[in-house]
């Protein structure tokens, strides 16, 4: 019920009094307050990732279908993100948990309830970046649960040592037999990329692991199309933390949001429209390079550190 029909009672004269009111609050709705004060209710991503606010967030719950957030960044509150982003991981981790059972994301920090600064990220700060930690297998095959933790990972996916969240400790215990799970990981992000409902910029991950997310694509036989716009986004930044312990995601302001004031930083590349217009190996160049040609800078151009991306983990 509209808050004025709630006030206005049941009598003629309140029906009356509220409906001046309405329609004085209809002129002003359409006719004064569009713009950055505009608002429908939905999210808006204001500003950039490192400098920028969140507007009407969407919240991601601590537990759902395929993904939980860990108890040291629960008690953040940094749960909170723009309607496209959060919306995009619940999908991304339910494909994961229906493709292969048992698979749970463990998720990090998004964006505080109004976004803004903190004290463990220059950026997350306009509700479109995520930390998700990477999936890990035990020997025996069985998936590795969220813990308290995060793990750093070796160029050739084991274990190495434990990476606690900022202001907290090493566990004490021994940082245990895992190795990084490619199968997951890359159905995480091709359930990103593949999304219809939102434009990913950029997946922060260690240039090792990245190569062998690449790598697990091709194997699967994915598309080659899907495979050159991976390699393009799925960097090592060359001047922050190497993410050889999770993956930052960062997608692109949502249409809606750019009137509001949203602003994307980095190399504007809109898959959907100007895949063609982008320079080669990346894009077209004018003429369809057919999948041999695709294949081809995939076996010779594996995912390389990228720079523009500062931030922290």
């Amino acid at each position: 019920m509209h808050p004025l029909q709630g006030r206005s009672g049941t009598s003629g004269e309140g029906v009356r009094l509220a409906v001046p009111a309405l329609a004085a609050l209809t002129v002003i709705a359409v006719g004064g307050c569009v713009g950055p004060l505009a608002f429908d209710g939905t999210s808006a991503s204001i500003g950039s990732p490192a400098n920028g606010t969140l507007r009407s967030p969407a919240r991601l719950p601590t537990k759902g279908d395929g993904y939980a957030i860990g108890e040291p960044w629960r008690l953040r509150e940094s749960n909170h993100g723009s309607d496209e982003l959060v919306e995009a991981v619940v999908r991304a981790a339910r494909v994961v948990a229906r493709s292969y059972p048992g698979s749970v994301a463990a998720v990090g920090d998004l964006s505080r309830a109004s976004g803004g600064g903190s004290a463990e990220h220059r950026s997350h700060q306009s509700g479109r970046d995520v930390d998700v930690f990477y999936y890990a297998v035990k020997p025996s095959g069985a998936p590795v649960m969220p813990g308290n933790a995060m793990i750093h990972y070796d160029r050739v996916g084991r274990s190495a040592t434990w990476s606690p969240p900022q202001g907290t400790v090493a566990p004490a215990a021994p940082v245990p037999d895992v190795r990084f799970d490619a199968r997951r990981n890359w159905k995480f992000v091709r359930a990103l990329l593949m999304d219809p409902g939102v434009e990913v910029q950029w997946i922060f991950v260690q240039k090792d692991l990245a190569a062998r997310l690449i790598q697990q694509g091709r194997a699967e036989g994915d598309d080659p199309e899907l495979l050159a716009r991976a390699v393009a986004i799925v960097r090592q930044p060359s001047d922050s933390e190497p993410h050889d312990d999770h993956m930052h995601i960062r997608i692109y302001c949502d249409p809606d949001d750019r009137g509001q004031g949203c602003v994307d930083k980095g190399p504007p590349r809109w898959w959907k429209k100007s895949w063609k217009y982008m320079r080669p190996p990346f894009g077209r160049g004018g003429g369809d390079p057919g999948a041999a040609a695709v294949l081809q800078m995939l076996r010779t151009r594996l995912p390389i550190p990228v720079t523009g991306a500062k931030l922290t983990t």
